[in-house]
């Protein structure tokens, strides 16, 4: 709540100093409406942080606003449904995730859509790489001491996770199929209560995105033990592939889609528009002081990525089936 509250004064702020500065959009106007941005989950989670910093800057280069529509349920498939039954007119968009976009298709079987068929990409956001975590007071310091315990005490030890095929639990099973560890896997609903059973000691490991642990660390209640990625991003802590899990693993596109049917002049004005905004340095701000990156990637690219994601969700889901 403390980070929720932050963003949300600063964003106050950067609205009304663009109010008074008469900032003005680069792009026409588009083309004549506002555009409703569904997006699939509750209300105070990562999505909902980054979609409330991304709209209020977005009708700068639009000349329209874009406004949030909330419709979590079904662990997204309720808000995917209602995105791609909507007029393909380029008003309607849905900002999704690489896991309900390529993972669900292979765990939840759904008859009323295909993502693939159904949607197209206009620009990924940034992504968000997970982190694996332990109480600040836990006996395990490093990744090896965690490791160590867990293969001499297979289907003990107990991992909460932010629900059954999320980015937590994809991590988790990834790191118990590419390690050989057996671990208890426990859903929670979303991420805050994986970490509130972690703090309370009902679990011995969880995950979470480091930019939302900050004062966590900071205070001593969480220590890292690993985060995803081929390469460290926090200097004293070891990348997946370090420990010798996928580098791939445990990273979480956000993404805004389109229906495929979009106008293809209005899909290629939206792109510009997300281009343009990665140069707006009051953009840029506000997602640092969200602790978020800006690692943006052009709908174009980022459907080539998805194509790479999907074929490998393939063979994940297989994989984690088994354990």
């Amino acid at each position: 709540m403390q980070l929720e509250s932050r963003v949300l004064r600063y964003l106050a702020i950067a609205s009304a100093a663009a109010l008074l500065l008469g900032l003005t959009p680069a792009l026409a106007q588009y083309p004549n409406r506002p555009i409703t941005l569904i997006t699939p989950y509750a209300a105070g989670g990562s999505h909902d942080l980054n979609a409330r910093v991304f709209t209020t800057y977005i009708q700068r280069y639009l000349g329209q606003p874009m406004v949030i529509k909330l419709v979590p349920g079904e662990a997204g498939q309720k808000g995917t449904l209602e995105a791609v039954q909507s007029p393909a007119d380029g008003y309607t968009l849905i900002f999704t995730d690489n896991f309900r976009d390529q993972l669900y298709q292979y765990t939840f079987q759904n008859p009323h859509y295909d993502t693939n068929a159904d949607l197209v990409s206009v620009a990924r956001i940034n992504y968000g790489q997970v982190g694996l975590i332990v109480r600040g007071d836990s006996p395990y310091q490093t990744w090896r001491d965690f490791e160590t315990e867990s293969l001499s005490r297979p289907h003990e030890l107990k991992m909460s996770h932010s629900g059954l095929w999320a980015a937590f639990f994809v991590a988790g099973g990834q790191v118990m199929k590419d390690r050989g560890l057996r671990l208890r896997m426990v859903p929670y609903r979303g991420g805050g209560p994986a970490k509130a059973a972690l703090l309370g000691g009902d679990v011995d490991i969880s995950a979470a995105f480091p930019s939302t642990l900050a004062a966590d660390v900071e205070v001593g209640l969480i220590r890292i033990l690993a985060t995803a990625g081929a390469e460290r991003t926090i200097a004293d802590v070891p990348a997946f592939a370090e420990i010798g899990v996928s580098a791939t693993t445990g990273f979480m596109h956000r993404v805004v889609m389109a229906p495929r049917a979009i106008p293809p002049d209005r899909l290629e004005r939206l792109r510009a528009a997300f281009a343009e905004l990665q140069q707006d340095p009051a953009y840029r701000a506000a997602m640092v002081q969200m602790g978020e990156n800006t690692e943006y990637m052009d709908g174009a690219d980022y459907e080539i990525e998805r194509a790479a994601l999907g074929r490998e969700y393939a063979e994940l889901a297989q994989a984690i089936a088994e354990l």
